[in-house]
């Protein structure tokens, strides 16, 4: 077992793999489907628009063909959630509910990790203080109030971790000091900030604080909301981008929301981080709100890794439905279809929920959910007077506009039949304009604009795998393939003492053959998943690699001859290459005995090839 593992017992690692199934672990992150034997999504370690992240269900392990990761459940945590081996054992088994011994729990009290852990540990630390005055000092209690006016209960407090920051410019400064963290640590944190003098001072102060999590949870980030506003102080103010925080990446409640949003099939997208919670509340737990005003290519990216259904829930006054209206225009991915919740009585979702309940707002959201074509005409009309003749061709070309970028013929005449009802025209009219619609931006479009060559350039991901094989690394391939699942193929190899060319093949079988030993298990098969607890990163990937060849259920001796005479004869080509060039030197340097020697070794080795 590698050093890293040896904190935690393999009696209990062996109890979590054999009660977890990688699949389900996954799933909490990425959306699987089924393709032959395996199941199949998008890598949630690069961009990717055609799915080439594979699970193998029976065999307990994971692996990208396009950036070569791979390896079994701890593995997948370690790289998603960037914890070391013992975290992620424990991660798991909180995810399948399997009780860890309090001596077992994963060290992690000390600051001296990677950076990003020690930030990591900073906010989770800044956190705990800043909940701690909000629910058990004197100091915390205005903003308490504010918040148990907002009808949010310590329950729901602590489901989020809400905060309060006082009105005190070194608390927290204070706190990391006595800790010993230096000030290029505090600096980087972005949880302070400089005077003139160069000086430090907390960067959040009078603010009920809400934490911004990552995927797996860390906080990384703050909101903090001001309690008393004064001319010129925002109302919100955001943690500054740090080595663990960027805000195109970042959404708000998306590690809380995951299993919902898979669960429902749809994520709802809110303007404010308050009506997330207020959703969350009221029942509605699949909602996350974006850092800025429109999702970003890698939000888009993360979500599509879960749902193919966005629906937007902001405000409904009227610079809520204007941003509504940008929102709609600027989600224009096509790996999604979207739909519009709009909140009645100029409501944002929060106020809609205080003050009508949350059986309605269930409603609203199980039940009202728009098309964006019909929020859109809806948009229009409010600005129009349809008892006007010039308002009603306005409103007409407006729509048309719109319509003409469906691509479902049944929408298309759906909304045609509806605007040609509301307008008094014939369809047949409403139809031609189209027509002459779509020749114009036929025309308009560019041969290949900025958004394509983006979509291109995505699809287009470098694939590190390779895939062109010679005949020598091929045999070594599926050599080592067979030595792993067949006991068989495994010990005769050893008895013979044969060795690959590829160090990195021969590392692995060297691994393979120290791992079956350990186990007292040279007569049996290996356990894929518990194998590469042993492996470094790469001969886990390698391992990953090899175990998703699509190879044949049984093999047969003659290929395996065959295989080892390749690998074989490829070291008599060396010696073949290596005595060619001894020879020329020797020619240069006139030494005819050397040559002599030389040549008849070459006879011999041409004599073994030919055999």
């Amino acid at each position: 077992m590698t050093a890293m593992a040896t904190r935690i017992p393999q009696e209990f690692i062996d109890e979590v793999t054999s009660k977890t199934n990688i699949v389900d672990v996954i799933s909490k992150y990425v959306q699987l489907k089924k393709s032959g034997k395996n199941l199949f999504g998008l890598c949630p370690f690069h961009e990717e628009r055609t799915p080439s992240f594979s699970v193998a269900e029976d065999k307990q392990i994971f692996h990208c063909f396009s950036c070569g990761r791979g390896g079994n459940v701890f593995k997948f945590i370690m790289e998603m959630e960037s914890k070391t081996f013992p975290e992620s054992v424990v991660e798991v088994a909180q995810m399948g509910n399997i009780p860890i011994p309090d001596q077992y729990q994963a060290s992690n009290e000390n600051y001296q990790n990677s950076d990003s852990q020690v930030l990591i540990k900073m906010y989770s630390e800044a956190a705990k203080l800043y909940s701690h005055i909000l629910l058990k000092t004197e100091n915390g209690t205005p903003a308490l109030k504010y918040l148990n006016g907002r009808d949010l209960d310590n329950g729901l407090i602590e489901t989020f971790d809400l905060g309060y920051a006082p009105n005190n410019s070194n608390l927290l400064l204070q706190f990391f000091k006595d800790r010993k963290i230096d000030d290029s640590t505090l600096r980087k944190s972005g949880l302070f900030a400089e005077n003139q003098e160069g000086e430090l001072f907390d960067r959040f102060r009078d603010r009920v604080m809400v934490p911004i999590t990552d995927e797996a949870g860390n906080i990384i980030a703050f909101s903090g909301r001001i309690l008393n506003k004064s001319e010129g102080t925002a109302k919100y103010m955001n943690s500054p981008e740090t080595p663990i925080f960027n805000k195109s990446k970042a959404l708000f409640n998306l590690s809380n929301a995951k299993k919902a949003i898979r669960d429902n099939k749809s994520v709802i997208l809110f303007e404010g981080f308050m009506d997330v919670i207020s959703a969350y509340k009221a029942g509605v737990t699949n909602g996350v709100a974006s850092m800025g005003t429109s999702l970003t290519d890698q939000q888009l990216y993360t979500l599509s890794r879960l749902t193919n259904q966005i629906n937007v829930c902001y405000d409904g006054d009227d610079p809520g439905v204007e941003a509504t209206y940008r929102a709609l225009t600027q989600l224009n991915d096509d790996r999604f279809s979207y739909g519009v919740i709009s909140v009645p009585n100029q409501k944002d979702p929060d106020e809609y929920i205080r003050s009508d309940g949350a059986d309605k707002f269930k409603n609203l959201v199980e039940n009202g959910v728009q098309t964006p074509m019909s929020f859109i005409l809806n948009y229009f009309r409010r600005n129009y007077n349809l008892n006007n003749e010039h308002d009603q061709i306005e409103f007409l070309n407006r729509s048309l506009n719109e319509i003409v970028k469906l691509q479902s013929p049944v929408e298309i005449d759906m909304y045609v039949g509806k605007i040609a009802d509301e307008m008094g025209v014939s369809k047949e009219a409403i139809n031609k304009e189209l027509d002459t619609l779509r020749r114009k931006m036929a025309i308009k479009r560019p041969a290949n604009n900025n958004k394509n060559v983006q979509q291109a350039a995505l699809e287009k991901v470098t694939a590190t795998v390779r895939s062109n094989y010679d005949r020598i690394e091929k045999s070594e391939r599926c050599l080592i393939y067979w030595a792993i699942n067949f006991p068989e193929v495994r010990i005769n190899l050893k008895g013979s003492g044969f060795e690959f060319v590829h160090a990195n093949y021969q590392d692995l079988f060297n691994s393979l053959l120290s791992y079956s030993e350990q186990e007292e298990s040279n007569d049996e098969e290996i356990n894929i998943s518990d194998f590469m607890n042993v492996l470094d990163n790469d001969q886990k990937n390698l391992l990953a690699e090899l175990e998703m060849m699509p190879m044949p259920v049984e093999y047969s001796d003659q290929e395996i001859d065959d295989y080892i005479n390749n690998i074989n004869n490829s070291g008599l080509e060396v010696k073949v290459t290596d005595i060619n060039r001894r020879l020329k030197e020797a020619a240069m340097v006139g030494d005819s005995k050397l040559q002599l020697e030389l040549t008849k070794q070459l006879i011999d080795v041409r004599r073994l090839l030919s055999n």
